[in-house]
């Protein structure tokens, strides 16, 4: 069995106190690359395909009349922007009333919605609309994706 010296015990309670600090500084760079990868996707987006976005959300029945409305105007403003093909809505309430939604907002090509989100993004926050916190507040949930339709 080998014994720790005084000194072998300090250097353990070093690595203990760097190793917090070490994995922060780890997270801050994974954010920024997460960042530099949002980048990339949104640059390497075709400027020649069609695309959606297509959302799926759960809302409980409590907070279904506060999403409706911040629901329409958001729609309001991504019908008038360039590159807008179409919006569709399809929607299900259950039986305990909690209502599931699917919106599909097609564009003329990734350009224009990249293009529309900056502006969405900056017309939401003059409104002082702050979407994820929206949702988090009434316990929405919400997936997203881009998808690019397949020609038959």
């Amino acid at each position: 069995m080998e014994t720790i010296s005084y000194g072998g015990m300090k250097n353990i309670k070093s690595i203990v106190l760097i190793i917090p600090i070490l994995m922060a500084l780890k997270t801050l760079g994974q954010n920024k690359n997460q960042q530099k990868m949002e980048q990339v996707q949104i640059e390497e987006r075709s400027i020649t395909e069609k695309c959606a976005v297509i959302d799926k959300i759960t809302i409980p029945a409590k907070a279904i009349e506060a999403y409706t409305e911040k629901a329409a105007y958001i729609r309001n403003i991504i019908r008038h922007q360039p590159g807008f093909i179409k919006y569709e809505i399809f929607q299900s309430k259950s039986n305990s009333g909690e209502l599931k939604v699917i919106t599909i907002a097609t564009w003329k090509n990734g350009k224009y919605l990249d293009n529309a989100r900056l502006v969405i993004k900056e017309i939401m926050k003059q409104a002082g609309i702050n979407m994820p916190n929206f949702l988090e507040e009434n316990s929405i949930t919400m997936e997203r994706d881009i998808f690019i339709p397949i020609e038959e």
